[in-house]
């Protein structure tokens, strides 16, 4: 057990992290916890409860610090003797000083976050920079940091609320609103540092950024996704229990276009596509239905981390035509016609005299199979 010392009715007491005040004489007088304002309040064996006025904050080591009238009366730090934890209930954060178990005490704090990650906290209008990071395999808004100046295993502070998109044109940028929104430091929002990225392995959003301090770090999220008309995408993050995160629906625009390099579908965030828009990948599968000489494509994809597919159908009454010496796929998308130069994707082993799909106005008469099955 560590102590710090407190003057208390005119004497100096003795405060300590099993939550036992004792006079000079070393007789235990009261227990101690803390106030919602944050003081330092004793209950006497005899007499009426006290309160003490002290200032609490974290220093550059990710230490909680005590301090009177500006001087430092005690450091909340890993020793041999114990090693503090700290966690959240509700967004209140909870303090064990010695890691036993057998004495906390609650501070009740603002919460903001700076652009690289790190956790502000505000504690009767003082300001504390952690020095941590975001990580997460269970779509927790989850802030860890260790004691620098003897770090073993990380305090990790899971907050209580809501994931909501930010209102970014161009990106996937993700808020975190509390349960109380009011603990949010005005000016210093809950906001992740990064865009987030669709995992093309699980379809659901993730986060990827480099800590400054921790290097690279994951926030992953669970859930259910859906393609809706006109390419919207709809991510839904599933309740989690143990971190009191609620249910949450994320909805993406985006603009869809064939990518001929590849091959494949892209998608860009946004309703128009521009020089700064984020392209993100989707998992899944092109199938293609030769039906009446036409082509009908459809993407399967994975709709739930859990598992499970669902179809949407990308172009209909695809056709190829020849025009000028180019090949050009025309097909239609939510209603509008449109066209992809796809001749470089073709060599003459694709084409064949009989079969496949006809190329209108090629005056050899030329079909071509390939599309069929998607191989370009």
């Amino acid at each position: 057990m560590r102590h710090f010392t407190l003057p208390l009715e005119g004497k100096d007491c003795s405060f300590g992290t099993d939550g036992r005040v004792l006079d000079p004489a070393a007789n235990v007088v009261g227990q101690w916890t803390t106030t919602t304002a944050n003081k330092i309040s004793v209950a006497k064996t005899a007499g009426t409860p006290v309160e003490v006025a002290v200032d609490w904050a974290f220093n550059e080591l990710n230490q909680l610090t005590i301090a009177k009238e500006g001087k430092l009366l005690f450091t909340v730090l890993n020793t041999v003797e114990g090693l503090p934890r700290f966690q959240l209930n509700d967004n209140a954060l909870i303090v064990d000083p010695d890691g036993d178990s057998d004495f906390t005490f609650t501070l009740h704090c603002l919460f903001g976050m700076k652009s690289d990650g790190n956790l502000v906290v505000c504690i009767n209008g003082v300001e504390s920079v952690l020095d941590g990071y975001l990580e997460d395999s269970k779509s927790r808004f989850r802030f860890q940091f260790f004691d620098k100046g003897l770090a073993n295993f990380p305090n990790s502070l899971v907050f209580s609320g809501q994931w909501e998109k930010k209102p970014f044109d161009a990106e996937i940028r993700l808020h975190f609103r509390l349960n109380n929104p009011t603990l949010e430091i005005t000016g210093k929002p809950l906001d992740l540092p990064a865009a987030l990225r669709v995992d093309p392995a699980r379809n659901h959003l993730a986060l990827v950024y480099q800590s400054a301090s921790h290097g690279e770090r994951h926030l992953q999220f669970l859930g259910s996704f859906e393609i809706k008309p006109g390419w919207t995408l709809l991510f839904r993050i599933d309740d989690v229990k143990d971190g009191s995160v609620r249910k949450s629906k994320i909805e993406v625009e985006t603009t869809f276009e064939w990518d001929a390099a590849k091959g494949t579908l892209s998608l860009y965030v946004g309703r128009t596509k521009s020089a700064s828009s984020q392209v993100i990948e989707v998992g899944g599968a092109l199938q293609v239905q030769l039906k009446g000489g036409s082509l009908n494509w459809s993407f399967v994809y994975k709709k739930s981390t859990a598992g499970g597919q669902s179809v949407v159908t990308i172009a209909t009454a695809v056709a190829f035509t020849f025009e000028k010496g180019r090949i050009i796929l025309e097909y239609r998308q939510n209603g509008v016609n449109k066209q992809l130069d796809i001749t470089a994707k073709l060599v003459e082993k694709d084409f064949t005299i009989i079969g496949g799909v006809q190329i209108k106005n090629d005056l050899q008469g030329r079909s071509l199979k390939g599309f069929v099955g998607v191989s370009w």
